[in-house]
Formats: C-alpha cells, structure tokens, sequence
C-alpha cells in the first residue's frame, strides 16, 4: 500500500530492507514525532486555529487514502506524525487494507479507545469507521485529554458499542466543531460525513 501512495500528508514511503535480521521500512523523517506526543507530553490542547490546521491535514491525507479505497483501520493521535514545518501526515499503515470488493473486513483492528462500534463488535464496516476515529482524534485535539481516561480499554468499546458513549464535548466548543464531532461519531455509518465533505466543513 505505501509504495503506490503520495500525498503531502501521508508519510512518504523510501523503502524497505526484507533480508533478515535488518527487517524495516525507511519513510521520510517525522522530526516533531507524533501529535499523541505533541498533546500529551508537550502541551496540552491546541489552540482552536492550530486545531483547524492539524484536523485539515489529517482530512486532506486521508481522503486521498479514501479516494484510492484504501481504510486506514488505525486512525489515533500515536499515528499522526509533524515535520519541521508542522505539516500533519497520516502515518502507520500497519493495519491498513485496500477495501475489497465484497467490503468485509476482519474486526479488532486498531485501538480500542479510538475505533468505531462496527469494528468492536465485529460487523461489516468500510471507510466511515475511519471517520469515527477522526471523530475522537478531533476531540482529543481540543480537549488535550485522553479519550475515556477514566475507563480501561475494555470498558471503554463495550459503553460505546452498548450505551452509544462518546466523549463529552466541552461547554464552549465553537457550535460548527461540536455539530461535526457529534456527526463523525453516530453510531450509524452512513450518517457520518466523509472526508471530502469534512475538509469543506473545516
């Protein structure tokens, strides 16, 4: 999947070594590290036009990835990757998939806290799990916080999927931001917006 791609915000793919021991893939280098570091480590939530900026970046890589069928299936701050210039790329394609043609996928993929009910419960999904994962990466963006910090992995996917918990969207979140969280999350796929409809939100 990474040889075929290129887009300025999904990290580059140079190659890879496969002859043992020296097993790796080289990419262009992150030298910011991740956005989970950058929020959790560094500084807290991102001021609301950084925010935007961030969330762009991430929407614009990963509807390219969408436009070439493929699903990311592991989308989370730890996966978001700065440069020098503070461009955000879409990085990790450990889990990824090219959507086949019958659209079933193998479940319990990616990250509890960050994965859409579908997937937890093991049912059909496409790109828009993606979309939900966006939905917490957003939340994270603008609250600084752990999603679901208080519960563990497990008990985080079983209120999701059962009682439809998401993360609470802080009292003064700018109307338009809060309305597009709520939409990326809804329990029903098809309600969610897609990547193209969401970078001309933000």
């Amino acid at each position: 999947i990474m040889r075929k791609i290129r887009h300025k915000n999904v990290v580059q793919f140079i190659g890879a070594c496969t002859r043992p021991p020296n097993l790796c893939i080289l990419t262009e280098f992150m030298s910011r590290g991740s956005v989970y570091n950058f929020l959790h480590k560094q500084r807290g939530a991102f001021k609301f036009s950084a925010l935007l900026k961030v969330a762009l970046d991430v929407s614009k890589g990963m509807n390219y990835l969408h436009q070439n069928n493929i699903i990311h299936r592991d989308l989370k701050t730890a996966n978001l990757l700065m440069d020098e210039h503070e461009v955000v790329k879409v990085a990790d394609f450990g889990v990824a998939r090219v959507q086949t043609q019958s659209g079933v996928m193998t479940a319990e993929t990616g990250t509890y806290r960050w994965m859409a009910p579908e997937v937890i419960e093991h049912k059909p999904y496409d790109h828009k799990a993606d979309v939900f994962s966006f939905g917490i990466v957003l939340w994270e963006l603008l609250t600084g916080e752990l999603p679901y910090s208080y519960l563990t992995p497990l008990q985080a996917a079983v209120g999701v999927v059962q009682q439809g918990l998401r993360p609470t969207i802080p009292k003064h979140t700018n109307q338009n931001l809060a309305e597009l969280l709520e939409r990326c999350w809804q329990q029903n796929p098809t309600l969610r917006p897609n990547f193209s409809e969401i970078i001309e939100i933000l």
